[in-house]
């Protein structure tokens, strides 16, 4: 019976080396996406874009790249809010809230219009995103 072990290692070796090649380039992929998507991010004190991250997961199945915020009130932001919710799932009645600092007082609102600043990023980059990945 013939010795396939070499063959057997270069296959494992090639799969591996592509494996990182991919990841690589997811990783490149997210910071193109993660640079446009601080550019496009409404800015009032600067700090829900300075959040923005990314990073790329691989798993035995799948390689996974993600952009996003910790910031708490960016999917918000992000989707809009009251009667101007993405999707309908905001409140449709307008509501007051009292603000703090330089929004002191009580206002009414109906919500606040989504800035998909995430989902611009991505799609204005897509062609890039294909290019780096090779699709």
């Amino acid at each position: 019976m013939p010795d396939n072990e070499a063959f057997v290692k270069s296959i494992e070796d090639a799969t591996l080396k592509m494996v990182m090649d991919v990841s690589r380039n997811m990783n490149k992929a997210c910071l193109v996406v993660e640079a446009d998507a601080r550019k496009k991010c409404p800015k009032d004190n600067g700090l829900l874009a300075a959040s923005i991250t990314s990073e790329s997961q691989v798993t035995a199945s799948e390689i996974v790249g993600r952009i996003g915020s910790n910031m708490e009130y960016g999917p918000y932001v992000h989707n809009g809010t009251g009667i101007y919710a993405k999707d309908g799932n905001g409140r449709k009645t307008p509501w007051l809230w009292k603000g703090i600092g330089k929004y002191a007082g009580f206002h009414l609102t109906k919500g606040q219009r989504p800035q998909p600043f995430l989902e611009d990023a991505r799609n204005a980059n897509a062609s890039k995103i294909s290019g780096i990945l090779g699709g």
